[in-house]
C-alpha cells in the first residue's frame, strides 16, 4: 500500500515536477519510477547543453602544478613507451636544423674571406696595394687575419662539438680586442701609424671572435633541441671522440687568448711610448704616403766653412745610438752641427711601401732634406750597412759632398744572397759575423720572416720591460737594443732583404764616389775574425782616389765607439776629415 495518494491531474503533476516543484500530494511506486525515469532524460539533456558550451570556449594550458602527479607519471610512462632514437643516430645532429646549415656555410665563407684577406696582406709586402699601406705597417696586420683564418677553420672542422670554455674565452679574447680598438682610437698617435687598415682589422678580429663563440653557443641549443625531441632527453655523456676535440678546442683557444694578449700588451706598451717625443721632426716623403725622421743640431742654415756630419746608422743600430761619440765632439764644441736620420721601419719613421732598395731609401733622405731646405755641405758617416746608404747618397750629390766617412762599413757582397763567391773571395762560415751583422742570404731571410710573424706579439720586449722596466725603457723599445724584436724594424729588414741582391747591389755598383775625399776607419777584431773582412775594407779605401786615411781600430769590435780607443780614433779621424785636425 502507498504512502502518499496520487493526485486526479496527472498531467499538471508532471508539469510541477518539469518546474522543479515538489508536490505535496504524495504518489505511488509506479509514479516515482516515471519520475526518476523524467529526471534520468532532463541530466542527459543539462550535460548535451554543457558540451555544447565547452565547445564554444578556446582551451587554455593547465600549469603542470595543477596536474595531479598520478597524471604526470601516466604522461611520462607513455613518452617512454614511444620508439626513440640513440643519440648517435644522424637524424639527432644539429646539422639537420636549416638554421644551424646556413651558420655552418657563413662560418666557411669566413674561412674564405679571411684566406684572400691574408694572401692579400701577404702580397702587399712585395708590391704596393692602395689602401693596405699604412704608415706603421708591421706583421700585426698579417697576424690578425691569420687569428681570423683560424678562429673560423678550427670552429668549421670540429662545428658540430660544441665547448663552453672556448666560448667563454672567446668572449674574452673579444674584450681585449675591443680594448685595444679604443686606447688605438684614443691615442692619435697610435691611430696615426695603425692607419684604418689597422683599426678595421683589430675590429674584424674582435667581431670573428664574438661571432664563432655565439655559432658555439646556437650549435650547442640545436644540439640539445634535436636530443630532447628526437631521444627523450639531453644527453650529458661524452665519447672519446668528443672529449678529445673539446681539448683540442680549448687547449687552442687557449693558445689564441695568449697570443691576444701578447699582442695586447705590447700594443699598451707601444702606446705608453708615445710620451717619447722624436728628437727632430717627422718629414713627409714620397706624396705625403710616410714620415722619415729627420733630427738636427746646430744652425744647419747658416753658411759655414765646416760641413754639416749627416750620420746613417747600421744594421742593428739606430742612427740614435751610433751618434753618441758625435754628440760628444758637438757638446764639446769640436763640431758646430750635425744630423741624423732614421730609414723607413727604424727608430721614429713610418714603414714606407714596397719595393725598398738602397736607391729608394737614399730618395726619401734626399726629399726630407730638401723639403727642410738643409743644403749642406756634408760629410756623411756611414756605419755597417749606412756604408752603403752614405756611399749611393754621395754619389746622387756629390756637389753637396765635402767628405765620407766609412765606419766599419759593409761591402756590396754582402748584399749578395752568398757573398763569399766571386774571385779573390774565401769561402767561411757566416758565423764569424755573429754579434756584428747577419748577412743577406736565404737562411736569414727565413728567419727574419719567421721572427717577423712573432714579433707583434713583443714577447722579449714584455719581459725586458716586466723584469726591468727601468733599464729598458720607451727608447730602448723605440730605438735602442729591444728596436731589434720590433714588428716594423723586421718588416724594413725584410723589405731590404728581399730585393738586395736584385737591385741594391747593382745600385751600388754603379755608384761613383770618386775624387771624393774618404775616411775609412776598421775594426781589428773583424780583420782578425774573418778571411774576408780586411779585403773588403781595403777595396773601400780605394773607391776614391782621394782617400785620406785608413784606420785600424785597435782592440775594437765591431761596434768601434764602444771601446775608449776605438772611439779616441773614430773621433780624431772624423775631425781630421773635416779640417779641425791636422793629419
Amino acid at each position: 500500500m502507498s504512502r502518499y495518494k496520487a493526485t486526479d491531474n496527472d498531467e499538471e503533476s508532471r508539469r510541477a515536477r518539469s518546474n522543479g516543484e515538489h508536490s505535496a500530494t504524495p504518489v505511488n511506486g509506479d509514479d516515482r519510477h516515471y519520475g526518476d525515469r523524467e529526471r534520468h532524460y532532463q541530466d542527459r539533456d543539462r550535460h548535451y547543453k554543457d558540451r555544447q558550451r565547452l565547445r564554444e570556449i578556446e582551451p587554455e594550458p593547465i600549469p603542470s602544478d595543477l596536474v595531479p602527479r598520478e597524471d604526470l607519471a601516466s604522461s611520462a610512462a607513455g613518452l617512454e613507451s614511444q620508439p626513440l632514437l640513440d643519440p648517435d643516430d644522424p637524424q639527432v645532429s644539429p646539422l639537420n636544423l636549416e638554421k644551424i646549415k646556413i651558420l655552418k656555410f657563413t662560418q666557411l665563407v669566413l674561412v674564405i674571406i679571411n684566406l684572400l684577406l691574408f694572401i692579400v696582406l701577404l702580397s702587399s709586402e712585395f708590391f704596393a696595394i692602395p689602401g693596405f699601406n699604412n704608415r706603421g705597417k708591421s706583421f700585426l696586420e698579417m697576424d690578425l687575419a691569420l687569428i681570423c683564418l683560424f678562429f673560423n677553420s678550427v670552429n668549421n672542422i670540429f662545428f658540430v662539438v660544441p665547448s663552453y670554455y672556448e666560448r667563454v674565452m672567446g668572449y674574452i679574447v673579444s674584450g681585449f680586442l675591443l680594448f685595444d680598438l679604443v686606447l688605438v682610437l684614443i691615442v692619435e698617435e697610435t691611430r696615426q701609424l695603425m692607419g684604418l687598415l689597422g683599426c678595421l682589422l683589430i675590429l674584424w678580429t674582435c667581431l670573428n671572435s664574438t661571432f664563432n663563440s655565439l655559432i658555439d653557443y646556437w650549435v650547442e641549443k640545436g644540439r640539445h633541441y634535436q636530443e630532447i625531441r628526437l631521444t627523450g632527453r639531453i644527453e650529458k655523456r661524452k665519447s672519446i671522440t668528443e672529449l678529445g676535440i673539446i681539448m683540442v678546442k680549448v687547449l687552442f683557444e687557449v693558445f689564441i687568448l695568449w697570443t691576444i694578449w701578447c699582442i695586447s700588451l705590447t700594443l699598451w706598451l707601444s702606446c705608453f711610448d708615445k710620451h717619447e717625443k722624436p728628437w727632430g721632426k717627422l718629414v713627409p716623403v714620397d706624396n705625403n704616403q710616410f714620415r722619415v725622421h729627420l733630427a738636427c743640431f746646430g744652425d744647419v742654415h747658416k753658411k759655414s766653412e765646416q760641413p754639416i756630419i749627416l750620420v746613417e746608422g747600421g744594421q742593428t743600430t739606430s742612427s740614435e745610438v751610433f751618434q753618441e761619440w758625435i754628440e760628444e765632439l758637438f757638446q764639446l764644441g769640436k763640431i758646430e752641427r750635425y744630423c741624423i736620420w732614421d730609414r723607413p721601419g727604424y727608430g721614429w719613421s713610418d714603414s714606407a711601401p714596397p719595393p725598398d732598395s738602397i736607391g729608394i731609401i737614399t730618395e726619401y733622405l734626399s726629399e726630407a732634406l730638401q723639403t727642410e731646405k738643409i743644403e749642406g755641405p756634408f760629410t756623411v758617416v756611414g756605419f755597417d750597412i749606412g756604408g752603403l746608404y752614405a756611399r749611393m747618397f754621395s754619389s746622387r750629390h756629390r756637389a753637396q759632398i765635402h767628405s765620407i766617412l766609412f765606419v766599419d762599413s759593409w761591402s756590396p757582397d754582402l748584399l749578395k744572397k752568398w757573398p763569399f763567391s766571386g774571385s779573390g773571395k774565401k769561402n767561411e762560415s757566416t758565423k764569424v759575423f755573429k754579434n756584428s751583422l747577419e748577412v743577406m742570404d736565404n737562411i736569414t731571410g727565413f728567419k727574419l720572416w719567421m721572427k717577423g710573424f712573432i714579433s707583434p706579439l713583443g714577447i722579449i720586449p714584455n719581459l725586458h720591460w716586466f723584469l726591468h722596466p727601468m733599464r729598458y725603457s720607451s727608447k730602448s723599445r723605440i730605438f735602442g737594443r729591444d728596436m731589434y724584436y720590433s714588428s716594423r724594424y723586421i718588416r724594413a729588414r725584410c723589405q731590404e732583404q728581399l730585393i738586395s741582391s736584385i737591385l741594391s747591389y747593382n745600385e751600388i755598383r754603379e755608384a761613383d764616389i770618386n775624387e771624393i775625399p774618404v775616411g775609412v776607419i776598421s775594426s781589428d777584431f773583424m780583420i782578425k775574425k774573418s778571411l774576408n773582412w780586411g779585403k773588403w775594407q781595403r777595396e773601400i779605401s780605394k773607391l776614391s782616389s782621394k782617400t785620406a786615411e785608413w784606420v785600424i781600430a785597435e782592440n775594437s769590435d765591431h761596434f768601434i765607439w764602444r771601446s775608449p780607443k776605438g772611439r779616441k780614433q773614430l773621433q780624431d779621424l772624423l775631425l781630421r776629415l773635416i779640417g779641425e785636425q791636422e793629419y
